[in-house]
């Protein structure tokens, strides 16, 4: 399989001027650096495009790259069920950021498999 490049996608989704919705989930992640209050209040959409950045910044800081887009969308997807289940029914961590949860749950996800 042929290895993916974050700068790949990234030219992949603003180039194509079709909208190609085996891509489309990667847009419009805004959530980067705001809080858990935020997260509860923003869309599934938004939630996954922003965990999409942080599971490609979490590999790369790892020194590894994604050979697929559904091995990417399957970690952000994970990673979005972790933030909403951890942080869902209390208001404990509503002034955390969410890249503060994200990297929490992407500890916790690697230390399980």
């Amino acid at each position: 399989m042929k290895k993916i490049s974050p700068i790949l996608i990234l030219i992949l989704v603003s180039c194509n001027e079709k909208n190609n919705p085996e891509l489309e989930w990667l847009k419009n992640g805004t959530l980067h650096n705001k809080t858990i209050t935020d997260w509860k209040a923003a869309s599934d959409e938004n939630k996954l495009a922003t965990c999409a950045d942080f599971v490609v910044n979490l590999k790369e800081v790892e020194h590894q790259k994604y050979t697929s887009i559904d091995e990417m969308k399957y970690d952000a997807t994970n990673l979005k069920i972790c933030i909403d289940e951890g942080t869902a029914n209390n208001n404990y961590a509503d002034n955390m950021k969410i890249k503060e949860i994200a990297v929490t749950c992407h500890i916790l996800m690697v230390s399980t498999e």
